[in-house]
């Protein structure tokens, strides 16, 4: 209780202060953001395959975000607490206590083209394939360092360099995209440093690139990646293709194909800081739940809105079926589906439910036992509430 309430102190002396600096610059503001965002799953098979005898369990947790945020004409800081707790349980999330400092960064931008941020932060490139924020999950991702940002006439470009001390990792990040009217083309560099376990720095260099053609429904999406590390091993790749699909009949869809190579010759491709629940299924059995060796991911998705509803309710629907890498090994064959309601800006709720059927293929690529039919099952109940509230400027007379 007493560090519940030194938390507060400290925060409304922080909010109190604001006012003060908003004093001596009329362009200053500031702005509290809430969030609540309970939610319920039913794990039957989530993250990895279900064992013979293995009951389903209902979970619910809830994340609580407070943040308060300074804008000055060249200034901007951030500080956000958070709180992430099992129902029930009062320690809070892995034992890191009740409440933690999730963002905690200060920007400066000392022209319009030019930003550098230092502190804790979020950071996601693209769509969260190498270096996402995974923000689908009640902790999220966060790192500790400094972030450089650079717009220019050849587009926009950004560099980073993170720790994590306990760990061992240091981690370079590199980013650039240039987009025209048509066409958007991006490279990422992503450097994970190991100084505990040298042999297993990794470097990751890729592409993305995004295209449409003027006045049709079709547009594309193609990225490649390379992943070397320090030791003697073979550089391992993954490629996407994707291809999209958009009208006010059938709404969006895609069809696509994800591959990420295995280890058959000594090295398999890992997307480190990937938000991998967003593009291998929500099951999450690749890359979440346990590493993976490799993958072969082709899927559809289709999202439409519902028609004459005030709520702003649509559904998204996704088919994958996994093979193993090498194309010789059929895995598993997914389905999500999700309806989400947003009847406020600020307020969401979502209701989703994955199934899965493993194959004997994947049970033996996990050093599973099977249980014989090999379905899995994910449900969940999600609401989001994360309204923003502006204080009052107070200015010099």
């Amino acid at each position: 209780m007493n560090r519940q309430i030194a938390y507060a102190l400290a925060f409304t002396s922080v909010v109190s202060s604001s006012a003060l600096w908003s004093q001596s610059d009329s362009n200053a503001s500031d702005e509290i953001l809430l969030q609540v965002r309970p939610r319920s799953e039913w794990r039957d098979g989530y993250q990895r395959l279900r064992q013979p005898g293995e009951a389903g369990a209902l979970l619910s947790m809830q994340r609580t975000r407070v943040t308060w945020r300074h804008h000055a004409e060249k200034w901007e800081v951030k500080l956000g607490f958070q709180d992430v707790r099992t129902f029930g349980d009062l320690t809070g999330y892995s034992g890191y206590g009740a409440m933690a400092a999730a963002e905690s960064w200060a920007a400066w931008k000392p022209n319009e083209r030019t930003r550098i941020t230092a502190g804790r932060q979020q950071i996601a490139f693209d769509n969260e394939r190498i270096v996402g924020a995974v923000n689908w999950s009640q902790p999220g991702r966060f790192h500790d360092g400094i972030r450089w940002d650079q717009r220019t006439n050849l587009g926009n470009t950004t560099a980073a360099l993170a720790w994590d001390a306990p760990g061992g990792l240091t981690r370079i990040m590199a980013h650039h995209v240039y987009t025209t009217e048509l066409h958007r083309v991006s490279l990422v560099y992503f450097n994970q440093l190991n100084s505990q376990q040298p042999d297993e720095s990794v470097a990751t260099s890729g592409f993305t690139w995004t295209g449409e053609k003027r006045d049709s429904p079709f547009s594309w999406v193609l990225e490649g990646y390379m992943q070397a590390q320090k030791a003697e091993l073979p550089t391992s790749y993954m490629g996407v293709l994707e291809l999209h699909a958009k009208s006010d009949q059938i709404g969006k869809a895609l069809i696509a194909l994800d591959w990420l190579e295995g280890d058959a010759r000594g090295r398999a491709f890992a997307p480190f800081l990937g938000t991998n629940h967003r593009h291998y299924g929500w099951m999450d059995q690749f890359y979440v739940g346990i590493p993976a060796n490799g993958m072969t991911d082709a899927r559809v998705h289709w999202s439409k809105p519902f028609k004459r509803t005030e709520w702003n309710a649509r559904w998204d629907v996704r088919y994958h079926r996994f093979y193993s890498a090498e194309f010789d090994a059929h895995y598993a064959d997914e389905i999500d589906a999700v309806v989400v309601f947003t009847p406020k800006k600020w307020v969401k709720a979502s209701f989703g439910w994955s199934v899965m059927r493993g194959t004997e293929a994947m049970y033996e690529s996990q050093n599973r036992k099977s249980t014989g039919n090999g379905l899995q099952n994910w449900g969940w109940v999600e609401l989001n509430f994360s309204p923003t509230v502006a204080l009052n400027q107070i200015r010099m007379q």
